[in-house]
């Protein structure tokens, strides 16, 4: 069963474009990419997360992007 989410496609859909523009239109690497979104990714879990809960929530996150990733060439 997927998971619901509480944020419409549409908003995260346009929220990815937006990032996704940002990096494109700087003529950004695939390793640069990751490395800014991984310290974006660390930031907003420093500075958004309580202490006693930023290992599960990393926890969690990292679980939830190893699935997302598609294995095979389509």
């Amino acid at each position: 069963m997927p998971i619901q989410s509480k944020y419409s496609s549409q908003k995260i859909e346009t929220i990815l474009d937006q990032v996704m523009d940002v990096l494109h239109n700087n003529d950004v690497s695939v390793d640069l990419s990751l490395m800014v979104l991984g310290n974006s990714i660390t930031h907003v879990i420093n500075s958004q997360v309580p202490v006693s809960q930023r290992k599960t929530i990393s926890d969690k996150f990292v679980k939830a992007l190893s699935a997302s990733i598609n294995s095979e060439d389509q």
